[in-house]
């Protein structure tokens, strides 16, 4: 069976989600592994190689495969549901926060043009930002919002946590939906030095944030960490 490793790889996540595999302790050997689950040792090399993918568990050279540490945090969000990284972070029980944020103003750029319904001579405000659940930085993320929409105190008026309630709160306006993109992380991304120090595999999604009128309101580029973070989609008959 061609995907055989990946009913391995999700077994041995399994068992290191029941605490039967302690975060750093070392991992059994590949022919171990082998024996246990009765599969060769090649089978047993892809699922790891996976499992080190997602972030589940590392390798030393020389040494074996060990258990990758979480700070005990993991996350879950259905992603055919529209719902914001503060929902995603306090739906885990943890706590949000935000880290090194930024906030500039820039002329809009070509797509930002087409895809928010802006003039040249129209401005964005730039939210640079690294969002964190009790402490463990998880997103990198950048908020795209017209200036026209916002107002120019805006970085005066802006409170750390959902660009959405934001909104809300100080506009009346209300996202309803997202057009959202799953991206390739590229080497010309600009990533902040906490993210890349956690050596972590990362998924970009860019979103397109709409009001109930359909009016396109912002843009967000968000860089999450698939060590801690997972999706999934509802797939139906």
């Amino acid at each position: 069976m061609s995907n055989k490793f990946i009913e391995i790889s999700s077994r041995i996540a399994k068992e290191i989600d029941l605490n039967i595999s302690a975060e750093r302790a070392k991992l059994p050997t590949e022919k171990e592994l082998a024996d246990q689950f009765q599969v060769s040792r090649e089978t047993i090399r892809k699922a790891l190689k996976h499992l080190i993918e997602v972030g589940r568990v590392y390798s030393i050279q020389g040494s074996g495969y060990y258990v990758r540490p979480s700070n005990g945090i993991r996350m879950e969000s259905m992603i055919n549901r529209y719902s914001s990284v503060t929902d995603m972070i306090r739906s885990a029980n943890l706590i949000e926060g935000d880290l090194e944020i930024q906030i500039f103003k820039r002329r809009p750029k070509e797509e930002e043009l087409t895809l928010l319904k802006l003039d040249k001579q129209d401005w964005v405000f730039i939210v640079d930002r690294i969002r964190t659940a009790s402490g463990e930085p998880v997103v990198y993320s950048q908020g795209i919002l017209p200036e026209s929409i916002v107002g120019r105190d805006f970085p005066e008026r802006f409170e750390p946590g959902s660009l959405g309630k934001y909104l809300e709160h100080y506009h009346s306006i209300h996202i309803v939906e997202a057009f959202m993109e799953i991206q390739a992380v590229r080497e010309e991304d600009s990533l902040p030095y906490r993210m890349k120090q956690s050596e972590s595999p990362l998924l970009k999604f860019f979103q397109i944030h709409y009001d109930a009128k359909a009016s396109p309101i912002f843009l967000s580029f968000d860089y999450m960490r698939n060590d801690l973070i997972r999706f999934y989609v509802r797939r139906t008959k």
